[in-house]
């Protein structure tokens, strides 16, 4: 398996930064925004297209997403 180059906090975008940053003091693990540093264009899909017109709206009340989505996260060990 490859592993992604980790983009360093100094060198990710500002929005992105501020993301990270936040992470670092909520759960310490920063490595998945860093990724995403890689392609900038990605995380504004992911935050935008997906967060905000998938995950917030549609026929699923957000509260069972957000259950299914941290059940997700606790079986293969993501802190996000």
């Amino acid at each position: 398996m490859t592993e992604l180059d980790l983009v360093s906090f100094e060198d990710l975008p500002e929005g992105l930064r501020a993301r990270a940053e936040a992470a670092n003091e909520i759960t310490g693990d920063t490595r998945f925004l860093q990724a995403l540093g890689n392609a900038p264009h990605m995380a504004k899909f992911y935050f935008r297209d997906f967060y905000e017109n998938v995950f917030h709206q549609g026929i699923v009340p957000v509260r069972v997403k957000e259950l299914v989505r941290l059940r997700l996260s606790n079986l293969h060990g993501c802190v996000f």
